[in-house]
């Protein structure tokens, strides 16, 4: 059954371990689908800067290894900076997965008099083959529903870095928009952290910490 990208987010979304992290992008209907799906659940960071989702989830599991860390991003976004794919693949590590939603046109923020703008993967660029060539271990295109819950079940039941992209058509489902902006979503995601991880990560300023001293 061919999917479409609601229904792939809400497989996704389903199989989302609770104890795990998500690393979003923040830009377009991706994000604003994944927030209604999840209801803004607060294990989810979303970030908005196109290109960087991937990097800053290969980060987030670098520091978290016993913690499962997904990472949801699009085709434009990793197409911008193709060197997170070169950082995922030297460091590997065995607890992130990351899926990205190929829908071969910058549909959110590139659309011209005819319609949105193609995106590399329209044409030759294979991105689960520059994944692999960039040296990450487990790399596939998926564009089944069959094919989808295959790997979601192998993503969080197995370790193993891995990087799953989703092809998709073109269009959005009509929702309503994100309910927090990202300074809201960032002390929320953080505060789900800290009680995760049961360690303080944000700190008073230093002046604040000062005049309770006094």
């Amino acid at each position: 059954m061919r999917l479409e990208r609601y229904d792939a987010l809400i497989r996704l979304a389903a199989h989302l371990p609770k104890d795990a992290l998500m690393m979003s992008t923040y830009i377009g209907a991706v994000s604003f689908e994944w927030a209604a799906i999840t209801e803004e659940h607060p294990q989810t960071a979303q970030l908005g800067q196109m290109g960087d989702v991937i990097g800053m989830a290969v980060g987030l599991a670098l520091a978290l290894p016993h913690r499962k860390v997904a990472c949801l991003d699009g085709d434009g976004s990793v197409l911008m900076e193709l060197g997170q794919l070169v950082a995922m693949g030297q460091e590997a590590p065995d607890n992130l997965v990351v899926f990205v939603i190929d829908n071969g046109v910058y549909e959110s923020i590139g659309s011209g008099k005819t319609g949105p703008r193609a995106t590399a993967t329209s044409g030759k660029t294979d991105l689960a083959a520059l994944a692999r060539g960039s040296g990450v271990p487990y790399a596939v295109n998926v564009d089944t529903a069959e094919g989808l819950e295959r790997e979601l079940n192998l993503a969080f039941s197995q370790k193993g870095c891995r990087f799953i992209n989703i092809k998709i058509p073109p269009g959005h489902a009509r929702i309503a928009p994100r309910q927090s902006d990202g300074f809201e979503n960032k002390y929320r995601f953080v505060r789900h952290v800290e009680a995760l991880e049961r360690k303080q990560i944000l700190h008073l300023a230093r002046q604040d910490r000062q005049l309770m001293k006094k």
